[in-house]
């Protein structure tokens, strides 16, 4: 007959063997427990940098925007100032050629004085209406140039397309034709003195808003007076390019562009004896304005300066800023360099559709041809007298001398 034992344990042993028991089972659970925890952290962190990295496509995805409307809407806007004093130039050449071509193959007039006669009595006995057309032309210019210089302010109201200017103005390669004229003495005026892009463009929209208004001023007057046809400058400045244009061949110029720089703005020639000569600062303003549109290196570069920036502000440091020695180019450039592969791609990719060297054409033709002339300053001799105006509405002296002329006839 079998013995059975029965094996009686106090309850403190049993309490401990318990416990070895389910530290054994329990290992793998806990393991278990703690590698789904680690994971689905893991995956919570994942997801949250993809979603945090599509914010950041998003938001400067709609800056990239932003930008392309903006800098589209001056770049139009010059446009159709150019092509509005297209069509000033061809209805008044237009008309001087009808005039002459029954008696001459063109115009060749004796002297400057000559030039100026003809064109004033073309002018004053309107011709054909050539007076009235001209004059409304004038007047949509006129209100191009209100057109142009409200698409600037609204662009320069949002903050990328100042940062993106900056850049593009701080660019160790930037060639601005103002302020090389001014630093060369072919004219007077401060553009040289600007400190970056937006300074120089502030000070030009300034000076081309006194023209309009003393445009105003001046007609008034001279309706008045009807000495000198408010209109004569311009004419005579169109029938001067011609000139120039048959005497140089055509060349990679247009005369529209030169035309609509004068309408904008003008500044007295550092180069004339009689003081009575002035320089077509408008036409090198119209020219920079569109060679200072970003290029894509300028945008991701931008880009990368305001994610750094940002990131500055979170982690409660300052802000990047240029100093003595480093412009903004090189500050930006920096930032660009210190950001991460993800944000560094994401800024390439969207700065590749900035895309504005083919935006005005004739413009930007016009700047590669006078860029050359404008380096070589005094040495260019006689190839800058297409930027030369030598006659101004109501300049006093001339007037007296053109009614004293018109009276002797």
């Amino acid at each position: 007959m079998a013995l059975k034992y029965r094996i009686w344990l106090p309850y403190s042993r049993w309490s401990g063997i318990s416990d070895a028991i389910n530290l054994v089972i329990g290992l793998p659970v806990a393991f278990a427990g703690a590698y789904v925890a680690i994971s689905i952290a893991s995956r919570t962190q994942d997801l949250s940098e993809k979603q945090q990295s599509q914010q950041d496509h998003q938001y400067y995805e709609q800056l990239h925007e932003q930008l392309i409307d903006n800098y589209f809407e001056i770049s139009r806007a010059a446009d159709r100032l150019v092509s509005a004093a297209n069509r000033f130039e061809e209805a008044f050449h237009g008309r001087l050629r009808h005039e002459t071509s029954s008696r001459f193959r063109l115009m060749n007039f004796i002297d400057e004085d000559h030039r100026r006669r003809y064109i004033q009595e073309m002018l004053e006995e309107n011709r054909d209406g050539i007076s009235e057309k001209l004059g409304m032309l004038h007047q949509e210019i006129r209100d191009q140039i209100y057109q142009l210089l409200e698409a600037i302010d609204l662009a320069f109201k949002h903050a990328s397309v100042n940062e993106t200017w900056e850049l593009s103005s701080s660019d160790p390669y930037y060639y601005s034709l103002l302020a090389e004229a001014c630093r060369r003495k072919l004219c007077y005026g401060d553009f040289d003195q600007a400190e970056d892009g937006r300074d120089w463009l502030l000070e030009a929209k300034n000076e081309i808003l006194e023209r309009l208004d003393l445009h105003q001023v001046q007609d008034a007057i001279t309706s008045e007076h009807d000495s000198v046809h408010p209109l004569l400058p311009f004419c005579l400045y169109v029938s001067e390019l011609q000139d120039y244009k048959r005497q140089v061949g055509q060349g990679d110029w247009y005369i529209e562009v030169l035309l609509a720089g004068y309408f904008l703005m003008t500044h007295a020639s550092t180069q004339a004896t009689d003081g009575r000569s002035f320089f077509n600062t408008g036409a090198l303003f119209l020219m920079d304005l569109i060679y200072t549109l970003p290029r894509s290196e300028h945008v991701r570069l931008a880009f990368s300066r305001r994610y750094a920036d940002t990131e500055a502000v979170f982690n409660g440091s300052a802000p990047l800023a240029a100093s003595a020695t480093a412009s903004s180019y090189d500050i930006a450039k920096a930032a660009s360099e210190g950001l991460n592969s993800t944000s560094q791609h994401l800024f390439l990719t969207l700065s590749r559709n900035i895309q504005f060297d083919h935006y005005s054409p004739r413009i930007r033709k016009t700047h590669l041809m006078l860029s050359g002339l404008v380096a070589q300053g005094e040495e260019a001799g006689s190839k800058l007298s297409l930027l030369q105006i030598h006659y101004e509405r109501l300049q006093q002296d001339d007037s007296d001398k053109f009614e004293m002329q018109k009276q002797e006839r």
